[in-house]
């Protein structure tokens, strides 16, 4: 090939996004290479390297607007999104093969619509990309998407062509492909040869033909009598003369059918498009009779018939088994050439075909393999799925795992890669793992895991665990209770770590988070130093661990969702699940003897007790100072409170509602163990009213945040007679919100507390972390709180006086399913 040539190709090969070599298709070279020349003669002689782009890389529009009923005669199954082959579903697979760099158009009905469509669904033609939810949008068609929307009362490819004529109309390249979403079976050789036969033959329409094993029911090609493509017909519109035609070409090898895939000059098909007519008793429009149409016309009109094997689309499960087997045939061979030893049933799917493999390795079971995946000697992966920068090392066996950006260390592969971005997590050999999913997790050394569910975690040698999730929980689109129990949006807190990257808050949480952790809930966990040093360094690990794109894991996490973490991992390392039970044990007691001198308080100044209650806290290092100074330190506080102002005041809104109003159904969320008595002696005041209330605690411990357990233990004092009675009676219930951190992160929600939130008139929330973790909540919410610290000042709008030995008061009123766009003060003011 001369350097003219040469220097087309790398530009055709850039605007086509493929090395033509290796898309064609074609196993014999010299064959392969004589068609490209071909090709790139054909498009050096007619056009100038400056239009290229315009010229050859065509605007795809992929046809996915059918409901599959043959599939699932009820329609609810949508063929396209539902059915997965490795990470992608069929229309993404589909998408995966057309060569070129334009973003696709994609044609959907209004049930594909729905999952994607904030708001109101158009009815039809280009749906804006403001009124689409981006994330979801890319999750289930893939990125660079233009989405448009068949008309429900309108039927088959010709109507939903029309559907994609606004977008269609945007474009600026010359020639449309037009695709189909249910052909995950295909090959990039497919299309890649129809485009270079249209380019060679300089047509105007290119139909892209194949043999059929039989013409009955088949959509065939006629020809005229200089052999140019007149159009197609379905077996329902030809005559019976024309369907003794197509048998007789049968017979004779000549007779060739319709794969739909297409190649029109754009403004031929703008300008044809209304001419298009009915047919059968669907009433169904045809894309290819756009054909005849350019034939009758005078335009030239081409077919281009594929000599390999096509493989049908999804439209009937049969042909869903034919096509996967076909894959994981094509997969197995790829793989047995990198000397991989793969099982005759193993049903393997890759990401990337250049995964790089060490010897004697062994697949087996349903096994899928993602980008930049590493597999070191000796490994056997049965029924694993291995997602992002992974790297997997010597001697590892694993079973029904699931891994992202997972480094299975030990690996002498890394040594010889130097340019692969260190990964951000290890498994180091020696540790069992069944039935797992691990994501952004690193893994010690002799570790058994069995039915582990990981995220965003440190799991340390030695441990084994099994049935329980550690780290932050997976909580996709659609799924568990928070939906129902929060506005769209929702996170455990008021901001992300990766929110404040690039401001001095981030590198200043960074060290609160390492001081507190070693000098407060390590060093009360356990007074063994190695197991302390154990716990320190998970902590530091877990906030470097750093994902594949370099950005660190915690970026995506609340502090409070970081703290969940973080507590159960030092449980983890020191063996110590709770490790404030001394410190709550003592601020119970201290609340309890407290509570007589309050016993004759009106309601505002019980409230007000209620919040005031937060300062028993000896996990506080400030309150500790001030009582080594003041052992009465708590008793002058409350008897302070009673007398101070509320920083926000709606106790009109507590009073008429609460207080004087129709007995009620209501959620009480606690804070801190101590103030919790306080809280209990209030409820039992609440129930006189007539009121239900329900009581919800940590599932488990979390600093020194009140449990279910705790709860327990409390209402069982002999003070409370009366709550156990209530308990007895049903007005009082005591249930586990589900929440394994500060606050209640509504991710982490058992049914029960869904269903009783959900069934709820009211919810009193105590304390900041509950503020923090239950804005946007559906149901109408008071809260109790103090004003502590710079986060608090910033989102309640309240800076306390430090001066006064008590303030920042809150109590405020917000109703169901507000998003605070403002300071809590200015939303109640």
């Amino acid at each position: 090939m001369n350097s003219a040539l040469t220097h087309w190709r790398e530009a055709v090969e850039t605007v086509l996004r493929c090395d033509l070599a290796e898309a064609i298709g074609i196993e014999d070279s010299v064959e392969a290479e004589n068609l490209i020349e071909e090709f790139l003669h054909a498009i050096s002689n007619q056009g100038a390297e400056n239009r290229l782009e315009r010229e050859i890389d065509p605007q795809w529009v992929i046809l996915a607007a059918g409901k599959g009923t043959r599939i699932d005669p009820s329609g609810r199954l949508n063929k396209l999104l539902d059915i997965w082959f490795g990470e992608q579903n069929a229309l993404q697979l589909a998408r995966s093969y057309l060569p070129g760099t334009r973003p696709h158009i994609i044609v959907i009905n209004h049930q594909t619509a729905a999952h994607v469509v904030r708001g109101d669904i158009p009815t039809e033609g280009m749906i804006p990309d403001s009124a689409l939810d981006r994330v979801a949008t890319d999750a289930l068609f893939g990125p660079n998407a233009i989405l448009c929307l068949q008309p429900e009362q309108s039927a088959g490819t010709g109507a939903a062509l029309q559907a994609a004529l606004p977008a269609v109309a945007e474009s600026d390249a010359e020639f449309i492909g037009v695709g189909f979403g249910d052909e995950p079976f295909l090959n990039q050789g497919v299309f890649l040869q129809t485009v270079m036969a249209h380019f060679i033959a300089g047509a105007d329409v290119t139909l892209c033909g194949k043999r059929p094993d039989t013409v009955v029911d088949k959509g065939g090609l006629f020809f005229d009598d200089d052999g140019k493509l007149i159009g197609t017909k379905e077996w329902y519109d030809m005559t019976a003369t024309e369907k003794e035609e197509m048998w007789r070409r049968f017979e004779r090898g000549e007779a060739y059918t319709n794969t739909g895939i297409t190649l029109i000059r754009r403004d031929a098909a703008i300008k044809r498009m209304e001419r298009m007519q009915p047919h059968g008793s669907k009433s169904e429009l045809h894309h290819v009779d756009l054909i005849r149409y350019c034939y009758e016309d005078g335009l030239k009109t081409h077919a281009y018939i594929h000599q390999g094997e096509i493989v049908s689309g999804i439209n009937r499960w049969s042909n869903v088994l034919v096509g996967e087997a076909s894959l994981f045939e094509k997969t197995r061979a790829q793989l047995a050439q990198k000397g991989v030893r793969v099982d005759p049933t193993a049903q393997v799917t890759l990401e990337n075909p250049d995964i790089e493999f060490g010897y004697g390795c062994y697949l087996l079971g349903r096994i899928h393999l993602g980008k930049a995946v590493r597999i070191g000697s000796y490994c056997r992966l049965e029924n694993a799925v291995l997602l992002g920068n992974t790297v997997v090392g010597d001697h590892v066996g694993l079973k029904d795992v699931s891994a992202t950006d997972t480094a299975f260390e030990s690996n002498p592969l890394l040594t010889e890669l130097t340019s692969v971005a260190t990964p951000i997590t290890g498994l180091a050999v020696q540790s069992q793992i069944e039935n797992c999913r691990l994501d952004c997790v690193k893994v010690g050394q002799a570790v058994y895991l069995s039915r582990v569910n990981g995220h965003t975690t440190i799991i340390p040698s030695g441990v084994s665990v099994s049935d329980v999730g550690l780290g932050i929980p997976f909580h996709p689109r659609g799924k568990g209770h928070t939906e129902e129990l929060t506005l769209p949006g929702y996170k455990p807190g008021v901001f992300t770590f990766g929110d404040k990257r690039g401001l001095p808050d981030w590198e200043n949480l960074r060290t609160h988070v390492k001081t507190h952790s070693e000098r407060e809930l390590i060093s009360r966990a356990t007074r063994h130093p190695e197991l302390r040093q154990i716990a320190v360094n998970a902590v530091n690990d877990l906030l470097e661990m750093k994902k594949a794109d370099r950005t660190y894991a915690t970026d995506d996490l609340t502090a409070e969702e970081l703290w969940g973490s973080i507590f159960e991992l030092v449980a983890l390392c020191t063996g110590n699940p709770d490790a404030y039970r001394k410190e709550k044990r003592i601020a119970r007691h201290i609340a309890m003897n407290l509570l007589d001198e309050f016993s004759d308080c009106n309601w505002i100044q019980r409230l007000k007790l209620v919040i005031a209650a937060n300062i028993i806290d000896y996990s506080s290092a400030r309150v500790v100072k001030a009582l080594k100074s003041n052992p009465n330190h708590f008793v002058h506080v409350l008897r302070a409170a009673i007398h101070a102002p509320l920083a926000i005041d709606c106790f009109e809104a507590f009073e008429s509602m609460v207080i004087e109003g129709e007995p009620k159904r209501l959620v009480w969320l606690t804070d801190n163990d101590g103030e919790t008595v306080f809280d209990l002696w209030c409820i039992e005041m609440l129930v006189e009213l007539g009121h239900q209330v329900t009581i919800a605690g940590k599932e488990s411990p979390a600093s020194n945040d009140a449990t279910l357990a705790d709860l327990l233990e409390t209402a069982a004092h002999v003070r409370f007679h009366k709550l156990q009675e209530q308990i007895a009676s049903g007005a009082v219930s005591l249930i586990s919100s589900g929440s394994k951190t500060a606050g209640t992160n509504l991710h982490q929600a058992t049914g029960e507390f869904a269903n009783v939130v959900l069934d709820a008139d009211l919810v009193i929330s105590k304390g900041q972390g509950n503020f923090y973790t239950t804005q946007g909540l559906t149901r109408d919410t008071f809260y109790l709180l103090l004003s502590k610290g710079v986060t608090a000042e910033r989102t309640t709008g309240v800076a306390p006086d430090r001066d006064k030995i008590i303030d920042g008061l809150i109590l405020a009123y917000v109703p169901g399913a507000t998003r605070l766009n403002q300071t809590l003060k200015a939303f109640c003011c």
